[in-house]
Order: structure tokens, then C-alpha cells, then sequence
């Protein structure tokens, strides 16, 4: 079980997967991210990308999200954020995708979507990092200041540049880094 840290569900339980299938945030982490984030949250658009069972995205709405997009394949996972979603009665605030990453930024492009943060966490031995960046540069669902927010290890580093985005800041917490990027073109 994990906890929402601070907002409308602070100390609120959420479900997780048991055993070793997904790798939630670490609470430590999840706190120091919403800290950077914190004024960027309320009424913004998140997408949460390889988002388990809903940790991130969960937290942001607790702090003001006005809406979460998640994007999950796996089937266990995706029941349990259900659960977790309707549990915190979020469910009409969400919407879940359950697809690969790939195929749901194609969805959401067409739907013409534009999100002011976008979370990835994907599984750490998958070099999936940079394709996934690449591929959100592609189909244009970023907002002119919207930020990407990577968690990966520490060990890997991700490039300063990828496509038309540029890494501005990363921070690290022991053997998990995020790495933020925003458009080159945006002058925050």
C-alpha cells in the first residue's frame, strides 16, 4: 500500500500491485517531485504515462489536477488503479487508457489533447527513456510550457536534447533521478 501525501486525500491509502511487477515512486521522491510542481498543478492536464496503478497521477489530482490521463497495459495493474481511481472517487476526473505508451500518443493526438505535465516512469531496464520522448515530440501534446518529468536511474543518463525538447533541471534521490524537459522554444 502507498499513502497520498499531501491535498484533498492527504494520508489516504492507495492500492498497489503485490510482488515485484511494477515499481511505485518512492514516497521521498513523489514528495520532492510535487514540490518542484507545485505551483504548475492546479487545474492543469497530466498525463501519466506507464502509470501502474496510479501512484503519480493519483497524487496530482489530490493537489488540484483538474484532470489525469493515465496510460497502463498491464491487466492487474489496471484493475487496482480502477479500484484505487473509484475508491478516491475520481473516476469521472480520469481517463484511463489501457495501451501501450505508443499507441495511446497516437490516440491522444487525434483527440488533440494538450497537457501541461506529462510523467513517465517506465520499467528501468527497458531503455524506453528516450524513444518515448521522441515519440511526444512527434505527436505534439505538449503545451508551449508544459514539462515532461522522466524518473530513471541514476546511473543512466538521459541526453539534453531530444527532438525539439531540452532537459532544463534533474534532480537525484539515491539510485532514482527525474529528469525535467520542456520545449526548446519555451522561454520559462
Amino acid at each position: 500500500m502507498l499513502r497520498i501525501i499531501s491535498g484533498e486525500h492527504k494520508g489516504r491509502m492507495i492500492k498497489t500491485l503485490p510482488g515485484r511487477h511494477t515499481r511505485p515512486t518512492a514516497d521521498r521522491v513523489k514528495e520532492a517531485l510535487f514540490n518542484i510542481l507545485q505551483t504548475k498543478l492546479h487545474g492543469s492536464l497530466i498525463l501519466d504515462l506507464f502509470s501502474g496503478t496510479g501512484n503519480i497521477g493519483l497524487e496530482a489530482m489530490s493537489r488540484g489536477a483538474e484532470k489525469v490521463v493515465f496510460v497502463e497495459k498491464n491487466p492487474a495493474a489496471l484493475h487496482i488503479l480502477r479500484e484505487n481511481c473509484r475508491s478516491l472517487e475520481y473516476a469521472e476526473f480520469v481517463d484511463i487508457l489501457p495501451f501501450d505508451v505508443k499507441k495511446a500518443l497516437e490516440i491522444l493526438s487525434k483527440q488533440g489533447l494538450l497537457f501541461d505535465i506529462v510523467f513517465m516512469d517506465p520499467p528501468y531496464d527497458k531503455g524506453l527513456e528516450v524513444p518515448t520522448i521522441k515519440h511526444l515530440d512527434q505527436v505534439n501534446l505538449l503545451k508551449e510550457t508544459g514539462i515532461i518529468a522522466v524518473e530513471h536511474m541514476s546511473c543512466s543518463d538521459l541526453p539534453r536534447i531530444i527532438g525539439d525538447f531540452i532537459k532544463y533541471d534533474l534532480k537525484k534521490y539515491g539510485k532514482t533521478t527525474i529528469s525535467f524537459y520542456r520545449k526548446r522554444s519555451c522561454n520559462q
